[in-house]
C-alpha cells in the first residue's frame, strides 16, 4: 500500500472511511498507519430525498484505522456534485441511502 500512496501523493484521491463518509481530496501526506492528510478536500453527502451534497472541508486529517478503501482520482458524483445537469438540482438526479458503517468496525 505504501508505494502506491506514494505514487498518489499530490495527486486527487477519493477516501471511503468505516463509519460510511466519502471524501476526495489532494493527497498531501501519509504515514506507517495509513493516516491521510488531505489538501482542498470535500465530502459527498447521499440522501434519498435530495441530491447529494458537497461539503467542503479544506485541510483533512483522515485517521488511518477510519479508512476502508482508498482509489485515485474523484470517484463518479464525488466530482459532479454541482455541476452542469439535465435535472438542474445539481446532482444528476442521483438519490441513494448514506453509505453505512463498514461491518466489523469498532
Amino acid at each position: 500500500m505504501a508505494s502506491t500512496l506514494s505514487e498518489w501523493k499530490s495527486k486527487s484521491v477519493t477516501v471511503l472511511t468505516c463509519d460510511g463518509r466519502l471524501i476526495s481530496g489532494t493527497l498531501r501526506g501519509y504515514d506507517q498507519l495509513q493516516n491521510l492528510v488531505l489538501q482542498k478536500s470535500h465530502e459527498v453527502v447521499y440522501s434519498v430525498d435530495s441530491p447529494p451534497e458537497r461539503i467542503e472541508l479544506g485541510l483533512f486529517v483522515v485517521r488511518g484505522d477510519n479508512v476502508a478503501v482508498i482509489s485515485d482520482g474523484e470517484i463518479g458524483i464525488a466530482k459532479g456534485v454541482g455541476g452542469d445537469d439535465d435535472d438542474d438540482d445539481g446532482g444528476g438526479g442521483i438519490r441513494a441511502e448514506p453509505i453505512g458503517e463498514i461491518a466489523g468496525n469498532r
